[in-house]
């Protein structure tokens, strides 16, 4: 049984605000519950991503599957197989989901994805020359 396209299960509300409350910073200034994100940007021909750890202790086999699971579906054919495809996406989500980014003079879009085992809050920047994904993973307990 093939699994259905991300894109249809992600939401642009985000349900677990709590994950990101001031008062769950730790003192280097991430949220507790953060397991790390993965920042891509797309070439032109193919997608390259790089992982930045958050808390280490709170990564388990079931979490990382689930992680490199939910990018793997992100960047497959029939979701953002490229930035075209990702900005296409977003435009249709525009109302719901776009930021303003004054700083850089375009909107940055956010959607959020619930797994079996981590949150997520996926920041999309669908612009040639800019990191165009991030892929922020939390645990679903506190």
């Amino acid at each position: 049984m093939s699994q259905m396209c991300i894109l249809d299960e992600l939401k642009t509300k985000c349900s677990f605000k709590e994950v990101f409350a001031d008062s769950e910073k730790d003192a280097e200034g991430n949220y507790k519950r953060k397991i790390g994100h993965i920042r891509a940007d797309h070439d032109g021909y193919r997608w390259y991503n790089t992982v930045w750890p958050c808390h280490k202790n709170l990564t388990t086999d079931e979490r990382a599957k689930e992680i490199d699971s939910v990018y793997q579906r992100l960047t497959a054919r029939d979701a953002f197989s490229d930035i075209y495809a990702m900005r296409t996406y977003c435009e249709k989500h525009r109302e719901k989901a776009a930021v303003k980014s004054f700083q850089h003079g375009w909107s940055e879009f956010n959607f959020y994805y619930e797994g079996e085992h981590c949150l997520f809050w996926i920041r999309c920047i669908p612009f040639e020359k800019n990191y165009n994904l991030y892929l922020h993973a939390f645990t679903k307990e506190s």
